[in-house]
């Protein structure tokens, strides 16, 4: 099939300057498909008029017609959590990518000139996203990445090696978490998850856990969350250690609830339920993530990763509210609310990897949502400088996270009668901030960041060109804290 050239009108593309930023734009197209500059310009604005796309539009192009894919940049906002460049690129990069068909090539017009080395890191930057979002946009529903649609540059340049692995990382997350749950239940994603690690991997071990192995450590929560399902609870532990040199090691936690109906208190809204298979999104996040930092990373201090899965699902043997779970470090949590989950599988991972002696934790789930909205993922931290740390690195990939405050003395809210805590609060609503507080007690002193991405892992409607379903967002988040701990950034 032949392909479509998918067009970039960047900021000050209607002086009909090629792309000084990016690949060659309206000059480079135009005499790719016969047309004047001025001819060319013309029919794209006729086609898109006061719409910013993107349209497409056949071109009657030397050698046959051409269908040229058209979308002008989002504007630019001030002011905190105001889209980077990087991600006003590839929310352009995702909608062309839709639009396209055969394997797309990409142009540029317009975009400004860099003044110097921080700026033409910011060009680069902003092409490659451009790039990995018109690959992804590209993925169908329940399909992996193609790689026979992997776009090319009108000027024949190449994308970065990161860009490409990271494209293929996220298409990896995308396509598990669309996976339906009766065909990925926590074995099957285990499975996967090993799989990867094998295949991809550079340094990466892999093993999982059965369910009365990871009993045998302690995991009671995850037990009691597991214990209603046919299919029981395995865990997932990954370690990359580099050159296996002496070193700090920094846990991560990823939540693998592969379909959560809510337990007992099962879920009242059934919107929401539809699209519980997307429940364990963050362990494919983590599992993703530990594999692209360790292609791309130099060796370094290691990183151990901990994935709890399991169903929350409905049966005689279900968890109930009022049951009492133990942890691995002997903590007790009084379960008041079984769809209240997620906490309590990522507070198992958190408190074992402590007590192994983890230097720096951070924990993924989709467990609210999210408390930042559907860009941008919510992180609580109890360390401002390892807070501020990866909201910068998450930034400088296009992937961004906000760093919410922590709420001390919330925790009251969670008192107990019979454990050490309450699961959820029983007189408020329960939102993003109670998960942080109650996962908080399970860290103590050691750096922690706690990353809701309930409102960013899987969309139900369209937003910032993405379309509805999951979006692998956080991959490359989570991977470059993981390169930045190896090289010993972070801490």
């Amino acid at each position: 099939m032949r392909g479509t050239h998918l067009l970039l009108l960047a900021d000050g593309w209607d002086s009909g300057s090629a792309g000084t930023a990016g690949p060659a734009g309206l000059a480079g197209l135009a005499a790719v498909v016969g047309l004047s500059e001025r001819d060319l310009v013309a029919v794209i604005e006729a086609a898109l008029g006061a719409d910013s796309g993107p349209r497409r539009v056949v071109v009657p192009a030397q050698g046959g017609p051409a269908v040229v894919a058209a979308v002008k940049l989002t504007a630019a906002h001030r002011g905190p959590g105001a889209p980077s460049v990087a991600e006003r690129y590839f929310e352009a990069g995702l909608k062309l990518g839709a639009a396209s068909a055969g394997q797309p090539i990409l142009w540029v017009a317009g975009g400004t000139e860099p003044l110097d080395e921080e700026g033409a890191r910011e060009a680069a930057s902003a092409i490659d996203a451009l790039w990995v979002g018109a690959w992804l946009g590209t993925q169908r529903p329940a399909a992996p990445l193609d790689a026979e649609r992997r776009p090319g540059f009108g000027d024949g340049r190449a994308p970065s090696a990161g860009a490409e692995l990271g494209a293929v990382a996220r298409g990896w997350v995308r396509d598990l978490v669309e996976r339906p749950a009766s065909a990925l239940g926590p074995r099957e994603l285990g499975d996967e998850i090993l799989a990867l690690a094998a295949g991809m991997g550079r340094g990466v071990t892999a093993e999982l856990w059965a369910a009365e192995d990871a009993k045998a450590r302690g995991f009671g929560a995850l037990a009691a969350v597991g214990g209603g399902s046919a299919r029981p609870p395995v865990v997932a532990r990954l370690r990359w250690a580099g050159s296996g040199a002496p070193g700090p090691t920094l846990g991560v936690v990823g939540k693998g609830v592969t379909f959560d109906s809510g337990g007992l208190n099962v879920k009242k809204d059934p919107g929401e339920l539809a699209w519980m298979k997307s429940d364990m999104a963050s362990a494919a996040t983590v599992a993703a993530a530990l594999v692209l930092a360790s292609r791309l990373a130099e060796r370094g201090a290691p990183v151990e990763v901990i994935l709890p899965l399991c169903d929350n699902a409905v049966s005689g043997t279900s968890v109930r509210p009022g049951d009492v779970v133990t942890h691995p470090d002997g903590r007790t949590t009084e379960i008041v609310d079984t769809d209240c989950e997620g906490r309590l599988i990522l507070a198992d991972g958190l408190a074992w990897l402590r007590s192994q002696g983890a230097a720096a934790l951070v924990d993924l789930g989709t467990l609210t949502d999210g408390g930042a909205g559907l860009r941008v993922a919510g992180m609580w931290s109890n360390d401002a400088g390892f807070a501020e740390r990866l909201q910068g690195l998450a930034g400088q990939v296009a992937d961004p996270l906000w760093a919410i405050p922590l709420p001390y003395g919330e925790d009251a809210v969670l008192e107990s009668r019979v454990a050490d805590a309450k699961n959820a609060p029983l007189d408020r609503p329960d939102v993003g901030r109670h998960a942080a507080t109650f996962l908080a007690e399970f860290v103590g002193e050691t750096p922690w960041a706690h990353l809701d991405i309930g409102g960013v892992a899987y969309l139900e409607s369209p937003i910032a060109g993405w379309p509805e379903g999951p979006t692998g967002a956080t991959t490359l988040a989570v991977a470059e804290a993981m390169r930045a701990w190896a090289a010993g950034s972070l801490r």
